[in-house]
């Protein structure tokens, strides 16, 4: 005999719906990333009408989650994701494993088939529990959605937030089954108590600071700082504390130090990869090595780690990766670097410019003037792309670099420049995937112009965002540079090798018109081929409204030989310095 099958109460269901938004609101979500679909549709009824909540709605999965990941980021607030079962909620994957490593607040919830149904071969149905792995802080098997009281959900809710901020920032997992039927009555919901909103960023463990103020007193530091989303307050107190404390800054491009008007009195290094690549660091070993956030991109970095025995790298870092590549770290410190950088300034001496820094600094103006006459008298390629980017770009912008080649130019080309400059990189898994999106997101979270640099693979994997852009109403200038393949592995030892078909099985040309993404997508189109155009192009699309694509052909032969040539010409450039 056929079993009898539960049926849902819509108005149950809407009721705890509203409240599981309303207290997503309470703990400071004000955005959902809506992806279509007919199990989640009365969470997706439920956010729309949720005063404070703003809905975004998104074709891809993918493409969604990297946006939400990208908007996190740039408005500094947790944004949540809704989708309905099955692959929907597994092509979230790519976005939650670099949230995770990154350190970005998500909150996915996921639609899903009621208990009954599970393994009978029902539509869009896999086993969701666990659907992330080990990528997720913290994840629940909600009950059917509707059979409990609304001040349950709104628990799971406070929960999910409080999760996904703290003790490390990442993303959550609340996956949320429905029975049918699925429609959305309009009903005022019962009135729930709000629980409160999370606590504020934790301070440093006193243990941590009293372990760094003995350090500090060494004149013999370096502040290596990764990938950070620092806000203006942050900049200003690494910046403070390299000041301070007469520590240089090799600073990613991504940290958010290389720009902003603290450069004008903070010993900051734009050219760290050329001098540790050049051997200064070898010469000039300091006896403590303050490594804040993410693993800087600099190669030279984990190879100089590697080579020399620092007696202390102090890694800080607040997601929880303590990234050690090289097995070089000593001491591990939970926290946000900001916050212990604050609090350490007072102790930092106030030893200012000595002997120590002043020697690291000289070897910058030699290296940076190396470096600029190199790319203004050589063949317009990405280099020239990269300084083009850095020059145009008005103060209090965002740049957003994909992975790959684009993010090494930045980090070999991007000078130290008094204007604010804002850096976005997925530095967590370090994947191409998602460029674009991520860039809408940022650029959604933000009222400052917004450009990705970006390589044509990078821009292939991500067409999905690319064209979600005009529906988003989201304004991007898209700076693609199109070596037909994977230009990054030009630089293997390989590539060299005569028995190997390197452009068949490394570069992988594709032979496509990437311009033609543009009519697609609905954007404007510039192919620039000099430094003129792209100034042009850059001009004309910069703060306007839409999608703009700039499409800059360049050469992988080309780039290897000028970051070669950087290297020996940086190198012949520290002869005169005091060394």
């Amino acid at each position: 005999m056929r079993p009898e099958v539960p049926a849902a109460d819509p108005v149950s269901v809407q009721a705890a719906c509203r409240a599981l938004f309303a207290q997503l609101v309470a703990s400071g979500v004000s955005h959902v990333a809506v992806s279509p679909g007919s199990r989640s549709t009365p969470l997706t009824v439920a956010a729309d009408r949720t005063p404070g909540i703003t809905v975004s709605v998104h074709l891809d999965e993918r493409s969604a989650g990297f946006f939400a990941m990208g908007l996190a980021r740039s408005s500094r607030q947790p944004v949540a994701l809704v989708c309905t079962s099955g692959s929907a909620a597994a092509n979230y994957l790519p976005a939650v494993v670099e949230a995770f490593h990154s350190g970005v607040p998500l909150i996915a919830l996921t639609a899903d088939r009621p208990p009954e149904l599970q393994g009978r071969g029902a539509p869009q149905t896999i086993d969701q529990g666990g659907l992330y792995g080990t990528h997720v802080r913290w994840e629940h098997q909600a009950d059917v959605i509707g059979t409990g009281t609304p001040e349950e959900v709104v628990r799971l809710a406070a929960l999910a937030v409080e999760r996904s901020l703290a003790p490390v920032p990442g993303p959550v997992h609340l996956n949320c089954p429905f029975r049918e039927p699925l429609e959305a009555p309009v009903v005022d919901p019962p009135p729930v108590t709000m629980l409160s909103a999370p606590a504020a960023t934790r301070q440093p463990d006193p243990k941590d600071v009293t372990t760094l103020r003995t350090l500090l007193l060494r004149e013999k530091g370096l502040i290596v700082a990764g990938p950070m989303d620092l806000n203006a307050r942050g900049t200003a107190a690494v910046s403070e504390l390299a000041t301070a404390s007469g520590w240089p800054i090799i600073a990613d491009p991504a940290s958010g130090l290389r720009r902003g008007p603290h450069t004008s009195h903070a010993p900051v290094l734009a050219c760290g990869n050329h001098l540790l690549a050049a051997g200064l660091a070898d010469r000039h070993q300091p006896d403590v090595v303050l490594q804040l956030g993410g693993l800087p991109t600099s190669r030279a970095y984990r190879l100089w780690l590697e080579r020399c025995g620092v007696e202390h790298v102090v890694a800080v870092d607040q997601a929880g990766r303590f990234p050690d590549p090289s097995f070089a770290v000593t001491d591990r410190i939970a926290g946000d670097p900001v916050e212990l950088a604050t609090a350490l300034i007072p102790a930092a001496g106030q030893q200012n410019r000595t002997g120590w820094t002043d020697r690291w600094l000289d070897a910058e103006v030699a290296a940076a003037a190396a470096v600029a006459s190199l790319v203004a008298n050589a063949p317009f390629d990405e280099p020239g792309v990269v300084v083009a980017l850095c020059q145009a770009l008005p103060g209090g912008a965002n740049l957003v670099v994909s992975n790959s080649m684009p993010i090494r130019d930045l980090d070999a080309f991007m000078p130290v420049d008094q204007r604010p400059l804002a850096v976005y990189a997925n530095r967590g898994a370090n994947g191409i995937d998602g460029q674009v999106s991520t860039a809408l997101g940022i650029a959604a979270g933000s009222d400052a112009p917004t450009v990705l640099f970006t390589g044509d693979l990078a821009l292939l994997h991500d067409l999905t965002g690319l064209v979600a852009g005009g529906r988003l109403g989201v304004d991007l200038t898209v700076v693609v540079v199109d070596n037909d393949g994977g230009g990054i592995f030009s630089f293997l030892p390989i590539a060299a090798e005569p028995d190997i078909d390197h452009g068949r099985l490394f570069h992988t040309p594709h032979g496509l018109d990437m311009g033609l993404a543009a009519p697609l997508a609905g954007a404007t189109l510039d192919s620039v081929s000099n430094r003129v155009e792209l100034d042009l192009a850059l001009a004309t699309s910069l703060g306007h409204p839409g999608i703009h694509l700039v499409h800059v052909r360049t050469s992988a032969s080309t780039n290897v030989a000028l970051h070669r040539a950087t290297a020996s010409a940086v190198a012949g450039s520290l002869g005169g310095v005091n060394q």
